[in-house]
Parts: C-alpha cells; sequence; structure tokens
C-alpha cells in the first residue's frame, strides 16, 4: 500500500475541502435566505465554522489556500470582477487565520480541540476578525457592499452562531466516534505548506 506524504495528504484535504465550503456556503444561502442581509451577511452562517476547522486540521497555510479557492469558486454567483472576488476570497481565509494567531498570542498556548471552551473562544475571535477584515475591503473596493452601521455587528452574530453551533457539533460527533485523537495528530504534523508561519 503506497503511504502519501504529508503535502500529498495535505492536497487531497485540499481538493475536497475547497468545494466543499462551496457547496456550504450556497446551502446556507438556501436554507436561510430569509435571513440574509446581502449576499455576503446572514444572521446564521454555518460555513463559518469550516472557515475555522480548516485552519485548525489543515494548518494556517493549506487552511488559507483551502477556503480562499473554496471562495473564488463562488465568484461566478456575485456581481464582481475579478479584483473584487479575489479580495473578498482574501478576507474570507484570513480571519480564521488571524484569530488562531491572536488566540495563541492572547494565552500563550497552543489551541486543544479537545477544549470545548477553547473552540468558543476562537470562534469569538473569528466572528470579530471575519465581520471586520470584509468590511476594510469593502470600504475600498466595494463602498456599495456598506448598506447600513447595524450590518457589522449583524455579520459578527451570524459568523458567531454559525461557528458555535458547528463547533458543537465537530465536538459531540468526535466524542460520540471517539476520534478526538486522530483530529488532534493530523492538526499537530509538521505543515510544509507556504505561509504557514507568516501570520
Amino acid at each position: 500500500m503506497v503511504r502519501l506524504s504529508v503535502t500529498q495528504e495535505r492536497l487531497m484535504l485540499m481538493a475536497l475541502c475547497a468545494p466543499l465550503f462551496t457547496a456550504a456556503h450556497l446551502f446556507n444561502g438556501w436554507v436561510f435566505q430569509h435571513l440574509e442581509l446581502s449576499l455576503h451577511i446572514s444572521w446564521i452562517y454555518l460555513p463559518a465554522f469550516l472557515r475555522v476547522a480548516y485552519v485548525l486540521i489543515l494548518g494556517p497555510g493549506w487552511g488559507f489556500v483551502s477556503i480562499f479557492i473554496g471562495s473564488m469558486l463562488l465568484g461566478g454567483t456575485y456581481d464582481e470582477n475579478l479584483l473584487q472576488s479575489a479580495v473578498n476570497a482574501c478576507a474570507s481565509a484570513i480571519g480564521p487565520v488571524l484569530a488562531l494567531w491572536l488566540f495563541k498570542l492572547l494565552k500563550e498556548r497552543p489551541l486543544q480541540l479537545s477544549r470545548l471552551h477553547d473552540l468558543v473562544q476562537l470562534c469569538l475571535l473569528y466572528a470579530l476578525l471575519n465581520a471586520l477584515t470584509h468590511h476594510m475591503a469593502w470600504t475600498y473596493l466595494q463602498p456599495n457592499q456598506l448598506m447600513a452601521v447595524s450590518q457589522l455587528p449583524i455579520m459578527v452574530t451570524g459568523d458567531l452562531v454559525g461557528a458555535l453551533l458547528g463547533a458543537w457539533i465537530f465536538t459531540l460527533v468526535m466524542r460520540r466516534l471517539g476520534l478526538y485523537r486522530h483530529i488532534e495528530k493530523l492538526s499537530k504534523e509538521q505543515r510544509p505548506a507556504p505561509n504557514d508561519d507568516a501570520v
């Protein structure tokens, strides 16, 4: 049996994770369409947890790339040019990376996947940073996306609700299936991806 290298394993996971994020975004828009403020903002955004999970499991570099590609695949669903789509994809991917970096900086220790409290705190940081990075991008490139002052807290709420719900489901499933050891091992392996330590 041929054993895959860590890089090959990450590439395979990325090939699965990127379209999964795209599909999750479209599914969320379909299910919670009545809760959307715009195509970018919803009171409930379930794919938020995928962003956090990708960075935790794949590592900052591979996680960033997976989210970026998944977000770029959504470009055709928005009335945006290539630059706007790319900047939005970067804003989408950088939020969880910054959140993980800030968590480690504030806690002075790595995040532990088996601790729901750690996941909750990371999700809160992510929700705040994701909304800020998106609104900064929109200020310069898409001011038409800035519709109301209330949209920033709505986006924070939607990302936080989606991320927390996903974290709770993830924790429950991992405990039931006894997969924490495997997931933590995967997340702690060396990740020879570009820019893993750049943030």
